[in-house]
């Protein structure tokens, strides 16, 4: 058990900077072979996924009110307020998606996936909101969609990973 822990902790920085798109000490397929096998570490790919989409949502959301929303849902986390867990869940979704109908933007962001990578092929995840001149947090969610209806893939071979039309 010991040595499980020690191996799981040769990857920590590994599974960091894997997430943020940083060059990796090891090699990939070591590290994808040890996340195919280890429950602790797919864990841990997945909390650092979402805490990283939720900083990058903060940080590019161009409205200063859902900014300054977000800020004070973070305080609360950090703080320990709000008290109560349904108030916590409300702000949470006042704060990362505002006003916006979810369902709508997605939708468009999709098509706007779709053409751009159909036009050009191959994209880095890091790199497409940009591309396709959109938010991070909508273009992960119409991303994630369009893998669940099997119209893209990942290329998890390249550093960050690219995402291409199903063809």
């Amino acid at each position: 058990r010991s040595g499980a822990k020690q191996d799981c902790e040769r990857f920590e920085l590994a599974i960091t900077n894997f997430v943020m798109g940083e060059k990796i000490a090891i090699p990939q397929e070591e590290l994808f072979n040890h996340l195919a096998k280890c429950k602790n570490c797919q864990d841990d790919l997945r909390n650092w996924r979402a805490t990283y989409a939720t900083l990058c949502a903060r940080e590019y959301d161009s409205k200063p009110e859902i900014k300054q929303r977000n800020e004070a849902f973070i305080k609360g986390l950090v703080y320990g307020t709000p008290s109560n867990q349904a108030e916590q869940k409300a702000r949470l979704a006042e704060c990362q998606f505002g006003q916006v109908d979810l369902n709508h933007a997605i939708g468009d962001t999709a098509g706007k996936i779709w053409r751009f990578l159909n036009e050009y092929g191959p994209t880095s995840l890091v790199e497409l909101p940009e591309k396709i001149k959109d938010e991070p947090w909508t273009t992960m969610l119409s991303t994630g969609w369009l893998k669940r209806e099997n119209k893209v893939y990942f290329d998890q071979t390249k550093i960050p990973p690219h995402v291409a039309v199903v063809k």
